[in-house]
């Protein structure tokens, strides 16, 4: 008995050191809809949003619609002959699911019907879809009887239409296309002969309407593993490692900045020796989540990371992820156990403030005028009393004294709150739109 007492004592003790060396950033609940886990057997390997608000999964060799409110299983589609099914995609009208087997193949899914109605020939590395749902682009294992990186298939018939091939490169991995579907960003290796044929170190982005037209981004080192663009395609992000440090690798290509995310920097933040990082996926154009885990203890952390400002913005109590997706203000995540949960992204922490500041802050025509004791950039977001975002305001540039910020959208009668995001503490404020 004294040593199940001593267990528990320790077990407190770990608890509390692992909270304590997580970084000084609020942490966000999540709330889980349902646990594939307790009943479906096998890894999940994603979940996504279908056009009806209704959620598709899948776990093991089986995709499941699920009803995005109670969690129920609506219905089962086909299972795959292949037991493991990864790395899955959905059209954008929500008829087919595309997913890579082992072989490796993909297979295709009319979601109505719930069939499998197509298995690849070619044996493919990664794929990613347009947009408009119409086209699948492969990256290829180097085939000299076909020269080709990638491999474009129609998603009506399903038969390869085209091969893309820049530079004398012979092997292409990961890809992903632009939200608008006019590029391409493809990981290669510049290597004359193609010997590499794990690692890759260069970015090639295909201008898809002049397909002569591309840019080659060339970080440090070897190693691209994914490859995502953000929501509004101006920037992407890797999982990078080039044997020696694990990083993450975000490219604007807009300005050509080049952004690092190391392991070592996460490290230090999280005051422990973290053994990995995961595959960061966009939630916004400034915001990427991610996981870092500690193999020593099993713990693993999933974070949101602020881009322009280089930070971690949260921790988010929920363990790990295999995917990412979004519908209006909800995030919807998914582990390799099923668990599926939701983010409110237009909900925060509001501080209940007794009075209205109206020695720092009034409402008058569509504006707000807010005095500061200091000069900063700051981020700016109007919610309601119940935690609501209604207006973003962006950054705004403050001085010392009396600021000026103007509101692109007429407030009905009501209190709301002023929040200014410094980097650190948030600051908010109440004020009276009569």
């Amino acid at each position: 008995m004294r040593a199940k007492h001593l267990l528990i004592v320790a077990a407190l003790i770990f608890t509390a050191t692992m909270a304590m060396a997580q970084p000084n950033v609020p942490t966000i609940n999540v709330d889980t809809l349902v646990n594939l886990g307790k009943f479906v057997q096998g890894e999940s390997s994603g979940a996504f949003f279908l056009p009806d608000g209704n959620i598709i999964a899948v776990k093991g060799d089986t995709p499941y619609i699920i009803d995005s409110k109670s969690g129920e299983i609506l219905r089962t589609l086909e299972k795959s002959p292949i037991e493991s099914v990864l790395e899955p995609e959905i059209t954008k009208d929500g008829t087919k699911l595309v997913a890579s087997v082992m072989g490796p193949r993909f297979e295709v899914w009319d979601i109505p019907s719930g069939k499998i109605i197509k298995k690849s020939d070619p044996i493919i590395r990664y794929f990613c879809l347009s947009p408009d749902g119409t086209k699948l682009f492969a990256t290829l294992y180097n085939d000299p009887a076909k020269p080709g990186l990638i491999a474009v298939f129609d998603m009506t018939t399903f038969q390869e239409i085209e091969r893309l091939s820049y530079g004398g490169l012979q092997t292409a991995f990961s890809i992903d296309i632009s939200p608008d579907g006019q590029t391409l960003a493809v990981s290669v290796d510049k290597t004359p002969d193609g010997s590499s044929d794990t690692q890759t170190n260069q970015v090639v982005l295909i201008n898809l309407n002049d397909k002569k037209n591309y840019t080659v981004v060339e970080p440090d080192g070897d190693g691209f593993l994914t490859m995502q663009f953000s929501p509004d395609g101006k920037r992407i992000a890797s999982l990078y490692n080039d044997g020696n440090h694990i990083y993450i690798y975000i490219y604007d290509l807009e300005t050509k900045e080049e952004k690092y995310i190391k392991l070592e920097e996460l490290s230090n933040m999280f005051e422990m020796q973290l053994m990995g990082i995961g595959t960061p996926s966009f939630i916004n154009r400034n915001t990427i989540l991610c996981t870092v885990g500690n193999s020593t203890t099993g713990k693993t952390y999933l974070f949101s990371w602020n881009i322009p400002e280089n930070r971690i913005k949260n921790i988010i109590n929920y363990d790990s992820k295999q995917s990412v997706d979004f519908k209006d203000s909800i995030i919807l995540i998914c582990n390799i156990r099923g668990v599926l949960a939701y983010i409110n992204n237009n909900i925060v922490p509001i501080v209940d403030l007794s009075i209205l500041n109206e020695s720092i802050l009034t409402y008058n025509n569509n504006r707000l005028e807010y005095y500061s004791n200091e000069s900063f950039i700051g981020e700016c977001f109007i919610y309601d009393t119940t935690g609501k975002m209604i207006v973003d305001l962006g950054p705004q540039q403050f001085i010392t004294g009396k600021n000026t910020i103007p509101i692109n959208k007429p407030l009905n009668t009501g209190i709301y709150i002023l929040t200014i995001d410094t980097g650190s503490e948030p600051l908010s404020y109440k004020f009276l739109v009569e």
